[in-house]
């Protein structure tokens, strides 16, 4: 039986289509937010709401719970934690830190004087380590949305999922995979149990937690993160075969079209975690393995985490300098912006750190020596990478 982990094997622990999904979800995240940012509405749209709102960002923390959790097999945890936090760190400071000294003052109502001396402006700093603030003083004032960077809210779940591979690390629990699977289902029964209204209203601290991390929209993030590492593990086990793909792809569809919150009294969240979310990740991983075509731009570098982060900022910039108010047609204009500034992040930014990593990450270390063994005229700076 042609398994995952076999066809993983022959990539050489490598595929390109984890390269080519990381792209297409974070383009697809750019195109999600048009709605929100040119008519301040994203709670949902006609069909596919769950494939959108829902199944974006889940299908991205899968794919880095599946990614990462070789990482984490390998590695102390000093230097898998080091390791994150080189990758994950200097783009977001620097993205932070230009939104706030020069997104802020191009795009404040206020005087530049009153800009720079007011907090607000100093705690959007607070972004780098976790602490979401959304707003600066004045920015964008007159759009239909005043958050400067609305991709932030999936940092701290980020910075959580990371606490929770630790865990597993310490605890041994990335060799008991059943564990695993059944602290996915655990986040996934909590849900309807705190969903369900059973134990009140969610008024206290700790009720209010529970409801954040179980029922809300970020549950599906650990529930992902916690299939993707499950999937890695499971990964000889795993079945790649055409027809489970097939059928892992009519339930994501069928998620979409017709809309099975519409069908339930349960809480929405927990139903489509049990429901949608095990075929998407699935899907997503298999996805990941399989040879797909990469267009020889995105060959050069990992331009998804840069798309992802100055995905909105630009976006926000467009509509306040553009008088358009199509979706379509806004997100056609600010594509090639972003992506422009997703390449220079990566080249000049993300890849360096790079040569930080090699030392204990083999996809550094990889990505490096591919470049170095490249012909000097096809070479060119900036080879792939993962987030």
């Amino acid at each position: 039986m042609q398994t995952v982990g076999s066809v993983l094997d022959r990539r050489g622990g490598l595929a390109p289509g984890f390269d080519l999904l990381r792209i297409v979800l974070a383009v697809s995240v750019v195109v999600w937010h048009g709605r929100a940012i040119v008519n301040n509405e994203i709670t949902r749209v006609d069909g596919f709401f769950e494939l959108g709102s829902y199944g974006i960002i889940a299908a991205f923390f899968g794919l880095s719970g599946f990614l990462i959790t070789g990482s984490a097999l390998r590695l102390r945890l000093r230097d898998f934690l080091l390791n994150r936090a080189l990758r994950i760190i200097p783009a977001l400071a620097v993205e932070i830190v230009l939104s706030a000294v020069v997104l802020g003052p191009l795009f404040t109502d206020l005087p530049l004087s009153n800009y720079a001396t007011d907090p607000q402006t100093y705690r959007y700093l607070a972004n780098i380590l976790g602490l979401i603030i959304y707003t600066l003083p004045g920015v964008f004032a007159h759009n239909p949305t005043d958050v400067v960077n609305g991709s932030l809210w999936t940092i701290p779940h980020e910075i959580v999922c990371y606490g929770l591979m630790s865990a597993c690390v310490l605890t041994g629990l990335l060799r008991r995979p059943a564990l695993v699977l059944g602290a996915a289902a655990a986040v996934i029964g909590l849900g309807f149990v705190f969903g369900s209204g059973a134990l009140g209203d969610p008024v206290t601290l700790t009720a209010r937690l529970a409801d954040k991390l179980f029922v809300d929209k970020a549950s599906r993030l650990y529930v992902a993160f916690l299939l993707g590492i499950a999937a890695y593990l499971y990964r000889y086990r795993l079945p790649y075969d055409l027809r489970l793909i097939g059928l892992a792809a009519a339930i994501v569809f069928a998620a979409g079209a017709f809309d099975l919150t519409a069908v339930t009294a349960v809480p929405v969240h927990p139903f489509l975690n049990l429901v949608v979310l095990p075929s998407l990740i699935y899907l997503t991983v298999c996805l990941g393995v399989t040879d797909l075509w990469v267009p020889a731009l995105l060959k050069r570098g990992d331009y998804s985490y840069g798309i992802y982060l100055y995905g909105w900022p630009i976006q926000q910039a467009l509509v306040a300098l553009v008088p358009v108010r199509n979706t379509t047609q806004q997100v056609l204009l600010a594509l090639p912006c972003i992506v422009l500034f997703a390449m220079v992040s990566w080249h000049l930014i993300e890849r360096p750190i790079l040569g930080l990593r090699r030392r204990f990450s083999f996809v550094a270390a990889h990505r490096l020596q591919s470049e170095a063994d490249r012909p000097t005229d096809a070479a060119a700076p900036g080879l792939g990478g993962v987030r």
